[in-house]
């Protein structure tokens, strides 16, 4: 039996798949704000009603806490203290493997979404952080370091002059991607014009209303999820892109990103196709039990 658990901020979930990718167990519980004892205990609980003490292989969907990676800054912080793969191999005793969310988000598109039929297919989950992931075929490509589809530390590609001004990012570097296309990003760029605070949604909201500067907020976007995309299309050229997370929601950029990308793509035309992902975050649980599986 193949278990997949996902650590979010809030929650964590645990689940084990049919072969037809539909849930056979699936529970969540809060994720503990400090104590490291209790989220092993709880994660614990959940492996043990999942798999009624059966053996099986656990994959861990997590964003830090594994592999020397840092921790974003809208990470649980009890994932700041602990070794998740160390601590929750001795708190299971079983084998643990671990990767990052958009990594099997990635994975679950691959078998049961966007990518089935791809060669060649990137996800890229935009929200409050930038992050991505990478298949071949069915099979996630991790990287040597476990950094593939770490997206959102790469520079904005082609930038305009007001971009090269630097944006600080909690990496301790300044123009990274994720400082530009992420939801927080975007609201920057709004309050930036308006001294007005507004959500992404909100935002996208206030243009369809004719606001003047949120419209103009979005074209922005466009352009620069475009760039990024063109980058994804030049180092890997994927059969598709998948669009994950709160600002794929916006039905403009699966018109508008294409029409960027001759300008900055090398052939100019390209085949490859832009799409939203077709599930939300339990898809995140649902990878992480593909790559359990795969891991046996």
């Amino acid at each position: 039996m193949s278990i997949g658990i996902h650590i979010a901020t809030d929650f964590i979930s645990t689940a084990t798949l049919s072969r037809g990718g539909d849930f056979v167990f699936y529970e969540q519980i809060e994720t503990p704000i400090d104590d490291t004892n209790a989220l092993c205990r709880g994660i614990a609980e959940l492996v043990k009603r999942a798999t009624g003490g059966a053996s099986g292989a656990v994959s861990v969907a997590v964003n830090a806490g594994f592999g020397g990676q840092p921790s974003p800054p809208n990470t649980a912080p009890i994932l700041a203290k602990i070794d998740v793969k160390s601590a929750l191999q001795a708190s299971l005793g079983r084998p643990v493997e671990c990767i990052a969310p958009a990594q099997a988000y990635a994975l679950y598109e691959a078998f049961y979404g966007t990518a089935q039929t791809s060669g060649v297919a990137c996800l890229l989950h935009l929200d409050q952080s930038v992050t991505g992931g990478v298949t071949f075929g069915q099979t996630l490509w991790k990287g040597g370091n476990r950094l593939a589809g770490a997206w959102g530390h790469m520079p904005l590609g082609w930038p305009v002059a007001h971009e090269l001004d630097g944006r600080d990012c909690w990496c301790g570097r300044t123009g990274c991607l994720e400082s530009f296309i992420s939801a927080s990003g975007v609201e920057t760029d709004y309050f930036a014009a308006t001294e007005t605070a507004l959500s992404i949604s909100q935002i996208a909201t206030a243009a369809e209303q004719n606001d003047i500067v949120a419209e103009s907020v979005l074209q922005i976007l466009d352009d620069r999820i475009g760039r990024a995309t063109a980058m994804l299309i030049n180092m890997l050229d994927p059969d598709i892109i998948t669009l994950a997370g709160s600002i794929a929601s916006l039905d403009r950029l699966y018109v508008n990103v294409p029409r960027k990308w001759p300008g900055y793509t090398f052939s100019g035309k390209t085949a490859t196709s832009l799409v939203r992902a077709s599930s939300g975050i339990d898809a995140i649980v649902a990878g992480a039990c593909i790559h359990a599986a795969a891991a046996r």
